[in-house]
């Protein structure tokens, strides 16, 4: 016999319907967290074993420099990459010998590890691009330098650090070919990175400033990295560079490069830049000049003190009191004057 339900009673039925099946959703995402929660909980457990089991003997075979097999002998088939990334804590708090010795402990589990380099999750891949380029330099350079071109920005800076971290400057090419990818990034990060490589780095740098097909950013930060690393013949490059470029932040790069490396012979090139139509250009350049200046340019500098831009003036004061020029900022500090209140300031940061 039919039953036969009003709109009324439909309408329940819709609704116990509706709410039943939101149960069945709610139990069955209840579920999947236990899951994931008991997942998670065995392999914390599994992690504290295994490293219950490696800790002592990794740490024996850096003090006393074991032969790695003494580990290997403890590590079981499937346990492989839970080792390599045992490794990797320590990996990345040691340089040197210790670095080396765990490079070798890590050499047979490596071939497993290349594979994620290609993983489709981008997170996959920049752990394995890491590990591979921390314990597997030089062997595995070649998939490192390839990872520069991911499509993920994360993987390639990652591979890009890396590199850099080798000390290696056989690696500074292929870092700078891929660095205008890495504009997002601090300029001043990415010249620190570039010249924590060393002195080795410095034939690269060089040729990047001096080339006008780079882009201005990239050679804007290989102008910092050069003065980061103090490098001398970079001060004649950025000699050139002043007199072809006009992107700002370039300008800028090659003037602090002067300032930091360059010497009387430079002078005549920072000038025309005091009188820049860019404050920002006009600032770098009163910081140059207090370093490469001579005498006839402190009056220069007490114009800039008074230029409309703040930026300009403290630059410009600061460059007067490195020149040694402290009489002009104490009378501009008692003149009542608009910039009266800056020459104190900078008077101020070395207590005078």
């Amino acid at each position: 016999m039919p039953l036969n339900f009003g709109l009324g009673e439909q309408l329940l039925l819709l609704l116990a319907i509706g709410i039943g099946i939101l149960m069945l959703f709610a139990l069955g995402f209840a579920g999947s967290v236990v899951l994931l929660r008991l997942h998670h909980q065995r392999r914390a457990e599994k992690w504290s074993v295994l490293e219950a089991r490696w800790e002592d003997v990794i740490l024996e075979m850096l003090a006393e420099d074991r032969d790695p097999s003494t580990v290997h002998a403890l590590v079981a088939e499937g346990e492989e990459l839970f080792c390599v990334s045992y490794i990797m804590r320590y990996a990345r708090r040691l340089t040197g010998p210790e670095r080396e010795r765990l490079q070798d402990l890590a050499r047979p589990y490596l071939p497993l590890v290349v594979p994620r380099a290609q993983h489709r999750d981008a997170r996959r891949r920049a752990r394995a691009v890491r590990t591979l380029g921390t314990l597997g330099l030089p062997d595995y350079a070649d998939i490192v330098a390839a990872a520069l071109g991911d499509d993920s920005p994360l993987v390639s800076m990652v591979a890009a650090r890396a590199l850099a971290g080798s000390k290696d400057p056989d690696y500074v090419a292929p870092v700078l070919d891929h660095l205008d990818r890495f504009t997002a990034w601090s300029p001043n990060f990415l010249a620190s990175m570039l010249a924590s490589i060393g002195a080795g780095a410095t034939p690269a740098l060089r040729a990047v400033l001096a080339d006008a097909k780079r882009p201005p950013e990239v050679r804007a930060v290989a102008a910092t990295a050069l003065g980061y690393l103090n490098d001398l013949a970079g001060g004649d490059i950025a000699v050139r560079v002043l007199a072809q470029a006009s992107d700002r932040e370039l300008l800028a790069a090659a003037l602090r490069l002067i300032g930091r490396v360059g010497h009387r012979d430079h002078r005549s090139a920072v000038l025309p830049f005091l009188t820049a139509s860019d404050f920002y250009v006009r600032a770098t350049a009163a910081s140059a000049l207090g370093n490469v200046g001579d005498k006839e340019d402190l009056e220069l500098l007490r114009i800039a003190c008074e230029d409309d831009s703040r930026w300009v003036a403290i630059h410009a004061a600061r460059a007067l009191r490195d020149a040694g020029d402290i009489d002009a900022l104490q009378q501009l500090a008692v003149s009542g004057g608009p910039r009266a209140t800056l020459a104190l300031q900078v008077l101020s940061e070395v207590g005078g």
